[in-house]
């Protein structure tokens, strides 16, 4: 069985790779816009001015503190806005979707690496080949590929915050086991500064820092999971100071506030939309649903293959036993409901990156029921099958989830347009790309001529496949044109028909 794991890690890698060829090939025709200038005016200044880092640290508190009191309260969020790519070069852009893609990758390997080879004593391959099949159909089939991968923004109030989460989730597995102040240090860092980021992930934290206390306690009685209570003050700290922003109520209307009717109302709710999520992944991923069903073959596979090491199949079992199997599931379809709840609470329109969180902890809250349910079964499997396991596990396990998976490919093939890999290779393929490309050097151009300090640029159009693009419009007062004219330091911004706009300045260029 190992020697088919390993054939199985080599395909599914180089399958993973071709399909992050297309995503890579965007990186360098990704650019700024919109909300990614609007939040680093002053610090493009103060670094243009002086280079100076505590410069730009200052500019930076005064666009938090703008903010702060005008728009929203999430302080951390805040601060990463202001450090754009741009605000360095007008050429760093093209390091957004690295970043994202480094630290959904990496966050995920080393959460996966805890809790599969460090507890649950799983052995190399099984835990390379679920990791990589998790993140493929995680990033196929995000909801919103613009908040996860290219947009600077929309990244690091979720995606960089929910890498956070998955690191504090390793080091939560590690700490009790070791209890180390190292990684208390990482726990108690990120905590605090995830209550000054987007509430979902705030909320993700708190849960699973809450489960761990009270599943120590309750096995062990050890009274040092109590010291997780510190990093839960401090990002409860960081947290009210969030919701008490004063911009909270500009962005949600003068009723937004705590409400104890309203709260119990949004737990049912989160339940029921919960559900209503999983119906929808159901009917339009059904792919991302066929992958979740390998995920679990693998489980089933890996439990039964460490039970057998040794040749005479009397191996013990090494890592964590799931002594209460239907509990934790329902804690882990409690946290996944749990990710509703700030969206509903709010009751405002949310971005790209809420789904795309709710989506997230969907795979890891069903990873996590698929695992336990493949270790329960693997033990009556092992029982049944004696000395027969492999085979049998090939026959009556993979076989069948392998023609299921088929099936399902041909059926909800459409599913497949929707993709990452594809949505990106058609904006490419059809020469799109190559056309944003074209028109956003010239609008840089444009922005960055000092001769002029009232610009016309052509229209672009703001459907631009999988990136996150904020056309400059023909009103000079609209945020987009306000926004980048300040970041460019320019007394106005407006565009122009581009046929019109090549009548009377084409030459010019």
């Amino acid at each position: 069985m190992e020697k088919k794991l390993k054939v199985l890690n080599y395909i599914s890698y180089f399958i993973f790779i071709i399909l992050m060829l297309p995503v890579i090939y965007l990186t360098f025709v990704n650019r700024a816009t919109g909300d990614d200038y609007g939040y680093a005016i002053y610090t493009r200044a103060a670094w243009l001015g002086t280079h100076s880092i505590p410069e730009l640290l200052k500019a930076s508190w005064q666009t938090i503190k703008q903010s702060y009191y005008s728009f929203q309260g999430t302080w951390f969020s805040l601060f990463l806005f202001t450090l754009q790519p741009e605000v360095f070069s007008d050429k760093a852009y093209v390091t957004v979707a690295f970043i994202m893609l480094f630290v959904w990758i990496g966050s995920t390997f080393y959460l996966f690496r805890t809790i599969l080879t460090e507890n649950m004593a799983a052995d190399k391959w099984s835990y390379m080949l679920i990791t990589v099949w998790f993140l493929i159909i995680s990033i196929e089939f995000i909801p919103s590929t613009r908040s996860a991968i290219f947009w600077y923004n929309g990244g690091v109030h979720y995606m960089v915050p929910f890498a956070m989460c998955q690191l504090v989730a390793a080091w939560l597995f590690k700490y009790v086991k070791e209890y180390k102040e190292t990684t208390f240090a990482g726990i108690l860092i990120c905590m605090t500064l995830l209550g000054g980021s987007n509430y979902q992930a705030s909320l993700f934290t708190l849960i699973i820092a809450f489960y761990m206390i009270a599943a120590v306690w309750f096995l062990h009685k050890d009274k040092r999971v109590f010291t997780l209570l510190v990093p839960i003050v401090t990002q409860l700290t960081g947290l009210i100071v969030s919701m008490k922003s004063p911009g909270n109520r500009v962005r949600a209307g003068a009723d937004f506030g705590f409400s104890a009717g309203r709260a119990f109302e949004t737990i049912g709710l989160s339940f029921v939309g919960g559900i209503k999520d999983i119906g929808l992944y159901m009917k339009e991923k059904p792919l991302a649903m066929a992958g979740l069903l390998l995920l679990f073959v693998i489980f089933l596979t890996m439990f039964c293959a460490e039970r057998r090491k040794g040749g005479d199949g009397c191996r013990e079992y090494k890592g964590y036993v799931f002594r209460h199997p239907v509990l934790l599931s329902v804690m882990l379809y409690c946290l996944y409901s749990a990710m509703q709840a700030p969206a509903i609470y709010a009751g405002v329109d949310v971005s790209g990156g809420v789904p795309n969180t709710n989506y997230q902890v969907f795979l890891l809250t069903a990873s996590g029921i698929l695992m336990i349910i493949a270790q329960k079964l693997s033990v009556r499997l092992k029982l049944l099958w004696k000395e027969n396991t492999d085979k049998n596990i090939m026959k009556f396990i993979w076989l069948p989830a392998l023609l299921i998976c088929l099936i399902t490919l041909v059926i909800g093939r459409s599913s497949i347009k929707t993709s990452t890999s594809f949505v990106s290779a058609e904006y490419i393929a059809s020469g799109q790309a190559a056309d944003y490309k074209e028109q956003m050097d010239l609008q840089t151009g444009l922005l960055e001529d000092e001769s002029t300090q009232d610009v016309v640029v052509p229209f672009i159009n703001d459907v631009q496949g999988p990136l996150m693009h904020m056309p400059v419009t023909d009103d000079p007062d609209a945020f987009t044109n306000y926004a980048t004219g300040e970041f460019y330091g320019k007394n106005s911004v407006t565009a122009m028909d581009r046929t019109e706009w090549n009548r009377l300045y084409g030459e010019q260029q």
